[in-house]
């Protein structure tokens, strides 16, 4: 999500609408995409369940940008309609207005928005619309932003009680919420066919995330540092991508930001998630579903998700990592495969579609 929020304003062209045919009564997920990251992973799950459940979505996002944000390919690869705000409503020339004609147009069931963007334009609108709009708003972040951003995040909070329903994917997020919210998972979809490892003898062991202060790359560096006998691999992009590789060790390898995260995982065996911050990570419930096992640092809701020595690891500091890497590299073979069992069984449990979609229904009143 960038930081340059306008909010009554909008950079999409007009262009005829040629997405599939609008229906009355669908399920709007609502979101500014620029680069495809937690957000972007999280609302392709969340259509792609409740299309399961046979439930009418359609992805709508603020702004048309220029090139192409990956999100679309990937909405177009899984055959979820998608729209852009400024084709809803051509004749409009701001997002808030935009949003107020599109939904007295169309009648959606509800809007649900992800990220500070989409939640602040659907939320002020929401009182304005002729069939009193049903809004609901996800909070991803755990990390405090800053700049501009900050503002923006501390109105979106500060003005959750105009949603129908807040959303939160963990404890943390959930305490910064002044008003009621609901802590629902993230979720999954667990893959059809287990990933082929074809490895030389090397451990490969995984980073996954954007390259900022929040996620702690640095420490994937330390690591990489301490474990020469062990291969690691940086996917990611971020302000401190230059920094970061000028300090690097020669059994790290930076992979840059991924479009395709399938052709990923193959190359992974273990993944690090050294954060300082976090909400509910993506890349962990996938790696978890792909039977990865995952050692994480004790934040956000790594700790409900990773149950230490049973389907992944849990971190306190940064030595207390160190040594758990050491100790996944002197598992048994049968150790490796329990651990990841349980990690697959963990997410088909708790963080599936089928485990959490039907409570987010509930708090759709759907």
């Amino acid at each position: 999500m960038d930081d340059k929020f306008e909010p009554f304003s909008t950079t999409s062209n007009n262009r005829e609408n040629d997405s599939l045919s609008i229906h009355p009564n669908e399920i709007w997920l609502f979101l500014d995409s620029l680069v495809f990251g937690g957000i972007e992973a999280h609302v392709l799950e969340l259509a792609q369940g409740l299309l399961s459940f046979n439930k009418t979505v359609r992805v709508i996002l603020v702004t048309q940008y220029s090139p192409e944000p990956a999100i679309i390919a990937k909405l177009t690869e899984i055959n979820v309609p998608y729209s852009f705000l400024a084709d809803l409503s051509p004749q409009q020339s701001s997002t808030f207005h935009q949003l107020k004609s599109a939904c007295d147009m169309y009648s959606p069931s509800l809007v649900h928005a992800h990220g500070y963007k989409a939640s602040l334009i659907s939320k002020w609108v929401k009182p304005f619309t002729r069939n009193k709009l049903k809004q609901l708003s996800t909070y991803h972040a755990g990390e405090t932003p800053h700049g501009k951003v900050w503002f923006y995040d501390f109105v979106d909070r500060y003005s959750s009680f105009l949603s129908n329903h807040s959303l939160v994917v963990s404890r943390k997020i959930q305490q910064k919420i002044p008003s009621k919210s609901s802590l629902l998972n993230n979720f999954v979809t667990l893959p059809s066919s287990e990933i082929s490892r074809h490895h030389q003898q090397k451990k490969q062991v995984g980073f996954v995330g954007r390259l900022n202060h929040e996620k702690a790359a640095d420490r994937f560096l330390t690591l990489a540092a301490l474990l020469p006998q062990c291969s690691f691999h940086l996917f990611g992009d971020g302000p401190e991508r230059k920094t970061l590789q000028a300090q690097k060790s020669d059994n790290l390898f930076f992979h840059g930001h991924q479009t395709d995260m399938s052709k990923v995982w193959s190359q992974i065996d273990v993944l690090v998630i050294p954060s300082r911050y976090e909400g509910l990570p993506m890349a962990a419930l996938e790696a978890m579903a792909r039977r990865i096992p995952v050692i994480a640092m004790a934040v956000g809701n790594l700790p409900n998700l990773i149950q230490h020595g049973v389907n992944g690891f849990i971190a306190n500091d940064e030595s207390e990592m160190h040594q758990l890497l050491i100790n996944w590299l002197a598992l048994t073979e049968d150790k490796r495969h329990q651990l990841a069992d349980n990690a697959q069984h963990t997410i088909k449990q708790d963080y599936s579609p089928e485990a959490v979609i039907p409570k987010l229904l509930s708090c759709y009143q759907l």
